[in-house]
């Protein structure tokens, strides 16, 4: 008799988290194609069969004041998640970063005995620490992309599996693809700039909320860097979870016209654009990490709501923002945070970047080390899901808690 198919239910924000939720799911189909999948996530995990009336864009929110803003969406999605839950009963919630919304998620899916992976440590080597050892309580497996945080759950019962980053097979600079060179001048030509000229990428963020503070000191930013080196050139590539619309909406009303219209905005080819450029303005999070593994350099920037700036800087205790910075262990990448992140300080540092080499070189050198650090992992994530689903027929065990 054929057995009812496995039902997953899947829970990620922003583009990051359907990124990694997408990944997973791909394996998951691949082994199980009858799987069903329930939840909530953006595009990717869309296209695998997640269907739901919410998108990744009614959980991302960053900030004490942006969830104030935003409650009311948060439950109504967490209210219909737990209807889901009690009328399709999963075998297994697969909970994707967001750790405020889908904590409050698995507890009550742990009241309800339904199994919890939790994917992407939160962020307790920043803050709230003590949260590394509750998190046992209502979580029954963790998966970590860094190598630094499953150190941090050695003294707990929580069961923690490194899986590596899924970007390091993904954000490939030139030099490791079949297309070579040969594809960077492609692009190049694609969009009409020349082998030798000096070329920027704008990553302003996947969320509304970071493109209404940082696009507009990156593109002033931008115009002074023109000022200074005319034959320089820039395109904005777009998140998935944004439209054009989006981007020209919040584009400072002090910028000149004749320049708007020479900054294309890109979608869906993010790695090629980065791959091609000579250096990038990147908003903190997940594209600061891309940038790095496909080596261009970068400056790192970041604005948030100024109460949940000032309420974070009495609680954040680590030295750097971005990813890449953090997974090497020392200043690699410049960052600008808040009020650094303003148009004269930003080209400034664009101007290092496209004309000291020595610069660029010693950027270049620890993103080796970031990428050798990611790809030391044991485990992947989708056999820690298998396991979990065997285990819960009694098949067979769950991997060790550590690698």
């Amino acid at each position: 008799m054929k057995e009812d198919p496995w039902k997953i239910m899947v829970v990620a924000g922003e583009a990051s988290g359907d990124f990694l939720g997408a990944e997973l799911l791909s394996a998951v189909k691949k082994k199980y194609p009858d799987a069903l999948f329930l939840g909530v996530g953006g595009d990717k995990m869309r296209r695998l069969g997640v269907d739901s009336p919410f998108d990744t864009n009614h959980l991302s929110v960053i900030g004490i004041a942006e969830v104030v803003l935003r409650l009311p969406d948060l439950i109504r999605v967490f209210r219909y998640l737990l209807h889901v839950m009690d009328v399709s009963r999963p075998h297994l919630l697969i909970t994707i970063d967001l750790p405020d919304f889908n904590f409050l998620l698995a507890k009550r899916a742990r009241a309800r005995g339904i199994p919890v992976l939790h994917y992407v440590s939160p962020q307790v080597w920043a803050w709230r620490s003590g949260r590394a050892q509750r998190l046992q309580y209502f979580i029954d497996h963790l998966l970590v992309l860094f190598p630094f945080e499953a150190e941090i759950y050695a003294q707990t019962n929580l069961p923690v599996t490194f899986v590596g980053h899924p970007l390091v097979h993904q954000a490939l600079p030139w030099s490791m693809r079949a297309e070579g060179v040969t594809g960077r001048n492609h692009v190049r030509h694609q969009l009409g700039i020349g082998h030798e000229t000096p070329w920027v990428v704008l990553l302003p963020g996947s969320r509304h909320s970071e493109v209404s503070r940082l696009l507009a000191p990156m593109v002033r930013a931008c115009q002074l860097l023109k000022n200074a080196l005319p034959a320089v050139r820039f395109v904005i590539a777009r998140a998935a979870t944004l439209t054009d619309e989006d981007i020209l909406r919040h584009w400072p009303p002090d910028c000149d016209e004749s320049f708007k219209r020479e900054v294309p905005i890109l979608a869906g080819a993010t790695y090629d654009l980065l791959a091609s450029a000579d250096a990038a303005l990147v908003t903190s999070g997940t594209a600061t990490l891309e940038a790095a593994l496909i080596q261009i350099p970068q400056v790192v920037c970041y604005r948030v709501n100024n109460i949940t700036y000032a309420i974070g800087k009495r609680l954040v205790n680590v030295p750097f923002i971005s990813l890449v910075n953090l997974v090497a262990g020392r200043q690699v990448v410049q960052e600008r945070l808040q009020h650094e992140a303003e148009p004269q300080t930003l080209c400034r540092d664009l101007i290092d970047l496209l004309q000291d080499e020595q610069t660029r070189e010693t950027i270049q050198a620890g993103y080796q080390t970031v990428r050798d650090k990611l790809t030391r992992s044991a485990a992947s994530p989708f056999a820690v899901v298998e396991a979990m689903l065997a285990k819960g027929s009694g098949r067979v065990q769950v991997p060790d808690r550590h690698p």
